[in-house]
């Protein structure tokens, strides 16, 4: 089969497809521009290049790992995080997360917490550039309260 009958049938069966489909559909290819995509060997080439300008340089790798770790055991809420070895680090806590001062230029760290905790039950340590600091957990009650109601 020579390539004006190949375009001849890939044109029935896209005018066969509009019919069903009772639309006008963009126009069909030509064989020319069908030829250039059957040369796929650029893509390796283009997703190669976009790996390599969405990975992180050189020198970076520690920016964009994660700098802290949160994780519950039954009672506590922990947390972890990688600070440099002479730091002077100031946790400040609340129910719902934990602000840690002192970071290189001055900067703070916020930290939402997976629950509540009881911020006055906290403790923190500091080891070798790892700061870890254990919240007791807020217990919820399921209890009822009964509320008196006025009548007025």
């Amino acid at each position: 089969m020579n390539r004006k009958d190949n375009d001849n049938q890939n044109r029935s069966r896209w005018e066969a497809l509009e019919s069903l489909l009772g639309t006008k559909l963009p126009a069909l290819p030509s064989s020319e521009h069908m030829d250039l995509w059957k040369d796929t060997s650029w893509v390796g080439d283009y997703v190669q290049n976009m790996l390599e300008k969405s990975m992180p340089k050189k020198g970076m790798i520690n920016a964009f790992q994660p700098q802290e770790e949160v994780f519950q055991t039954h009672n506590y809420v922990i947390v972890k995080t990688n600070m440099e070895n002479n730091s002077n680090p100031i946790v400040k806590i609340r129910a719902d997360q934990v602000k840690i001062d002192g970071l290189r230029n001055n900067k703070s760290q916020i930290i939402r917490l997976p629950c509540h905790v009881i911020p006055h039950l906290s403790r923190a340590s500091y080891k070798d550039g790892i700061l870890q600091i254990k919240m007791r957990k807020k217990k919820i009650s399921t209890a009822y309260h009964e509320v008196s109601v006025r009548y007025l």
